[in-house]
């Protein structure tokens, strides 16, 4: 995992944002680096999707900054940040696009007004349908595919956009083994190929640490811990946020943290 450590990709800094009078960020700082993977841990309501949707500029906090490299995010407009940042929500609409179709919208940002895409832009948008395991779908609504199947479907278009930011909020959640693990490996590839900050929010979080070089463990709108995987996902850890006793040790198979649920705290 090749980081660069002479720059910073995306940069947030004491983020504060309230959300129908609730507090959700209470000045939260984070960093991605070209290259970098890092995960946003946490439980329900820690304030991950609200850091993603600050990161992506489709919420504006009360008070902190966003920065791509040297720019402030807020002085960008919506064109020069799609083309800079890509964004993959949670649940995306279902709608009678094709799977093609809807993975060229991830083009758009490079296009000028009014402007068709090319076959460039056709030949990127296959490319990455065929790297996450939907060019077969290429001619059917997106309407008619099963959840997993819109949400790899949803990943080739964040794909396509080839941001130098990448923001996906839980993008396994519908996927199935053998697709959660082909999309972990693929946004490695994407993060070390092309220098892309990778921020992904995550429920597994034996995934997270095999995969992410750093983690982020939110709790009530705070960074409670950040680090290496195998600094954050510790027993005290998860029994303090999460509330349940855990155990955590090092998979002999991967060499990498491995977490084995044992029950609530009695707490």
């Amino acid at each position: 995992m090749a980081v660069s450590t002479s720059q910073v990709t995306i940069a947030a800094v004491d983020l504060v944002v309230t959300l129908g009078g609730t507090s959700v960020l209470k000045g939260v700082s984070l960093e991605a680096r070209p290259g970098e993977m890092v995960g946003l841990i946490g439980p329900n309501g820690a304030g991950k999707t609200t850091l993603l949707r600050v990161l992506a500029g489709l919420l504006r906090p009360e008070s902190g900054s966003v920065n791509l490299a040297d720019t402030p995010l807020g002085g960008m407009n919506a064109s020069e940040r799609a083309r800079r940042i890509a964004f993959m929500p949670q649940h995306d609409t279902a709608h009678p696009f094709t799977a093609l179709e809807t993975v060229l919208m991830g083009r758009y940002a490079h296009l000028g007004r009014f402007q068709l895409e090319g076959k460039q832009d056709r030949r990127i948008a296959r490319e990455a349908m065929a790297r996450t395991d939907t060019l077969r779908f290429e001619g059917r609504q997106l309407d008619r595919l099963s959840g997993g199947e819109r949400q790899r479907v949803v990943l080739a278009r964040t794909l396509a956009q080839q941001a130098s930011t990448i923001l996906l909020d839980e993008p396994s959640a519908s996927l199935d083994l053998r697709h959660r693990l082909s999309m972990m490996e693929t946004l490695r590839e994407e993060a070390a190929n092309r220098s892309v900050a990778v921020v992904v929010a995550m429920h597994d979080v034996s995934l997270a640490g095999r995969y992410c070089d750093r983690l982020a463990l939110l709790s009530e709108g705070v960074v409670v811990a950040e680090g290496q995987p195998g600094r954050v996902l510790t027993a005290e850890n998860f029994r303090a946020v999460f509330r349940v006793e855990t155990a955590v040790e090092v998979d002999a198979a991967t060499g990498y943290p491995q977490v084995w649920l044992i029950g609530p705290t009695s707490q």
